[in-house]
């Protein structure tokens, strides 16, 4: 049977890449079921080469229907991360497992999702909670006794000692479609800028005193389940793609100052 590419609007309901998505609706791939884990190949592109990707993708994928027309069907991005006073998961440490851990927020919305994001090589795994944006005070607290949704992140922050070091924001265009190996996804991050941290507040960056953390350049990233579908082995052959490891958090650590850029391998 071969690939089956959705074109025209998402039919799922819910926020960017929301887990929850189900049946018909898209799934994002990042969300594999328990114990199992999803492909994530990342690009670091040119704006002409990223150009010629987004006009492949609106031709062949479908368009993340969250996002907003005044931005061509883009949406933004603002992302809190968490790293120990040593720098651990900058400097991937082996008890951390490749696991990162940061809070992330879609355009204004007033709900925040905490995640876990653990990497190894080009596999990914994911574990997100939505909360609303009051109950972030919750984590620069001492546990209450109410249980939330938060819980567990709360629990391992806690237990490691993570506290917010750097905030992240980008625009965000986003396509899906769907083979026999399950939903797959394309997402292109352009004019990606750092700012430290405020306290527990997932928020823009705004321009004044932003830092770029890759330039002019854009981050193009493919993600599928178990192989990697045709449609993305058309696309990588017949623009010349050549993959390469890209972290935006370890970028922005260096952007910003936060770490001696001769200690860091690759970024």
């Amino acid at each position: 049977m071969s690939p089956v590419v959705h074109k025209g609007k998402s039919t799922h309901a819910a926020r960017p890449e929301d887990p929850t998505s189900q049946g018909d609706a898209f799934v994002s791939p990042s969300f594999a079921p328990a114990g199992a884990a999803s492909f994530e190949v990342k690009f670091l592109l040119a704006a002409a080469k990223a150009a010629a990707v987004e006009a492949w993708a609106r031709g062949n994928l479908g368009l993340d229907s969250h996002g907003d027309p005044a931005l061509a069907g883009g949406y933004e991005v603002s992302t809190l991360y968490l790293d120990t006073p040593r720098f651990d998961v900058f400097h991937r440490a082996k008890e951390l497992e490749g696991a990162k851990f940061r809070l992330r927020r879609y355009g204004s919305a007033g709900l925040v999702y905490l995640e876990r994001k653990r990497r190894r090589g080009d596999r990914v795994q994911k574990r997100r909670s939505e909360v609303e944006e009051g109950d972030l005070k919750r984590l620069a607290s001492a546990r209450a006794g109410t249980a939330w949704p938060g819980d567990w992140f709360q629990d391992e922050i806690e237990a490691r000692g993570f506290r917010p070091v750097c905030r992240l924001t980008y625009l965000r265009v986003a396509f899906f479609g769907a083979s026999d190996h399950g939903h797959f996804r394309l997402t292109l991050d352009r004019a990606v800028r750092c700012g430290p941290a405020d306290g527990w507040r997932v928020g823009r960056v705004e321009d004044a005193g932003a830092r770029p953390v890759v330039g002019g350049l854009v981050v193009c990233e493919l993600k599928f389940r178990d192989a990697m579908p045709q449609p993305f082995k058309v696309l990588v052959a017949g623009l010349g793609l050549a993959s390469r490891s890209v972290s935006k958090y370890r970028r922005a650590c260096l952007a910003a100052g936060l770490v001696d850029g001769r200690t860091a391998r690759d970024a």
